[in-house]
């Protein structure tokens, strides 16, 4: 049996109608769910009856003066609204989720469930959208600083390997009052996701004052100028792709879409589809439509291809008959559509070694190294370190609303001696850590973090754990010591006692006065 749900409706204001009809449901033992009354319609949902209960239960309603009908329904209307809300979220083409104030999941529609989360919607019901999102609650602490002109924030998130762009709005009752929130889910594609132009990169973004930086910064002006492949080698964190946005911007084409792709950030099987794309049907859980590759897309502009030693060699021999031909053909296709892109590739990896290996065609390396450019890491141009350091702090001291003014000179010798694994990225990252835990408007050495873990094998001595560790354990202490007034400001720095810090020194034979400050 079923529940039934009533409807009765009346015209006139009789006193103690909804205390009969009441009485009517105890007499029968009919338990209720659920009642709610309004103006001149009551709704009453009860517990499963018996057809015989039911149909006396109706007979001496019908009875009661003042109701002018009695009708069983199929839903509330309520439920209505609610049923057809669902329909309407479960057929748009992008997620939406329903939150209460606590931010715990009220509603998601398929989209989220299927292509998101990967769950179904009932699992996750009553479960906080923090478990999903880890940044929920900067976006609610920005929604709420919105002014009434701006009720919603935008903001790009990444949950799993998708990148979305999430809208968060706040929910209000008749009488203004916040009762949850509406978050709504756009897939932004992989190629978009690299296809920027709000933030044109130039030659004159590039910092450095270095022999080195100004002989690689030329030969890219110069590159610019014509239309052949440029390969851009260097290690992590150098900036290859801002030569390569610098070269695009400063060539015939700056006007054409720039697409930038991973080549290993991007899985073998997926990598092939956003290269040269697919026709409609090759992929379970493709596009109806098919794709365009980025060879397509970038037509008449550039395609730079970052980290191209890490691209599997079948894709390399397609790569190479697409860039002879200047044709592509889609994945699951037959067609060839020509194209005109202009080349440039990437990579921190010793291409030429690669060669050697049988790792990457020799034919393909012709190809794509008409132009070569080599981006020196930090470590051999510390010259740029005064100048990248004035760069990257007006930068960051806007972003914390800090005003630092400078650097201690210790704190400076501390970035100079320091070899910088990462290079400029690693560079930067330090320096806004820095302006972030900075109390005064200078930057201490005991404001600069270092990550001495990244120490390259070439500098530790010996092959025995042991020999390792005491070698580094050295190098840290004389970094520390070259960058601290004291040894007892050493200490504090390393984090260890002024005495076991004297007893290290006396081990490794280390004395202040001695080193080459």
């Amino acid at each position: 049996m079923r529940s039934r749900k009533i409807k009765l409706s009346f015209s006139d204001d009789i006193p103690h109608l909804t205390y009969r009809t009441l009485s009517v449901l105890y007499k029968y033992n009919a338990p209720i769910i659920w009642m709610e009354v309004y103006a001149y319609v009551c709704y009453i949902n009860l517990h499963p009856v018996s057809d015989e209960v039911w149909e006396s239960i109706k007979k001496d309603l019908s009875n009661i003066e003042g109701w002018e009908s009695l009708e069983e329904i199929d839903l509330f209307p309520f439920e209505e609204k609610d049923t057809e809300m669902k329909n309407v979220l479960d057929i748009i083409p992008y997620g939406v989720i329903l939150l209460n104030k606590k931010g715990d999941i009220k509603y998601i529609n398929n989209y989220v469930a299927e292509n998101i989360f990967f769950t179904n919607g009932k699992d996750v019901k009553g479960v906080n959208i923090r478990k999903y999102i880890d940044v929920y609650d900067e976006l609610l602490s920005t929604l709420r600083k919105a002014n009434s002109r701006k009720p919603m924030v935008k903001e790009e998130v990444e949950i799993g390997n998708q990148l979305y762009q999430v809208n968060m709005q706040i929910i209000r009752n008749e009488e203004n009052v916040i009762t949850g929130f509406l978050m709504s889910f756009y897939d932004i594609d992989r190629v978009s996701m690299f296809n920027r132009y709000d933030n044109p990169i130039t030659f004159d973004d590039i910092i450095g004052e270095s022999n080195k930086m100004i002989d690689a910064i030329n030969q890219g002006k110069l590159y610019s100028k014509s239309d052949s492949p440029v390969l851009i080698t260097g290690e992590s964190g150098t900036g290859k792709e801002l030569f390569a946005r610098a070269i695009h911007n400063e060539s015939s084409r700056k006007d054409k879409p720039f697409i930038a792709i991973n080549c290993a950030a991007i899985p073998d099987q997926l990598l092939e589809s956003e290269l040269f794309g697919y026709e409609p049907g090759t992929f379970t859980g493709g596009t109806k439509e098919g794709k365009a590759g980025i060879f397509e897309i970038a037509h008449k502009g550039t395609v730079f291809l970052d980290e191209i030693g890490e691209m599997p060699p079948h894709l390399q021999a397609k790569l190479l008959r697409v860039l002879q031909e200047k044709k592509v053909r889609r994945v699951g296709g037959s067609k060839e559509v020509p194209f005109d892109v202009r080349l440039i590739t990437a990579t921190n990896q010793n291409i030429d070694e690669m060669v050697r290996t049988k790792e990457f065609r020799l034919d393909l390396l012709f190809r794509i190294n008409i132009f070569n450019i080599h981006i020196p890491p930090l470590r051999e141009r510390k010259e740029d370190i005064p100048i990248l350091f004035e760069y990257f702090t007006r930068i960051h001291s806007a972003r914390y609303n800090k005003n630092i003014k400078g650097i201690e000179q210790n704190a400076m010798r501390k970035l100079i001696n320091y070899n910088w694994p990462g290079n400029v990225r690693e560079f930067q990252n330090v320096l806004e850590r820095a302006i972030a835990l900075a109390t005064k408007k200078e930057i201490s050495a005991k404001d600069i973090i270092l990550n001495y873990s990244l120490v390259p094998e070439s500098d530790l001595i010996g092959n025995s754990l042991k020999e390792s560790v005491e070698s580094l354990e050295k190098k840290m202490i004389i970094e520390s010591l070259k960058t601290s007034y004291s040894i007892r400001e050493a200490a504090r720095n390393l984090g260890v006692t002024h005495t076991l810090l004297m007893n290290r020194m006396k081990k490794y034979g280390i004395k202040k006065d001695k080193l080459d400050l």
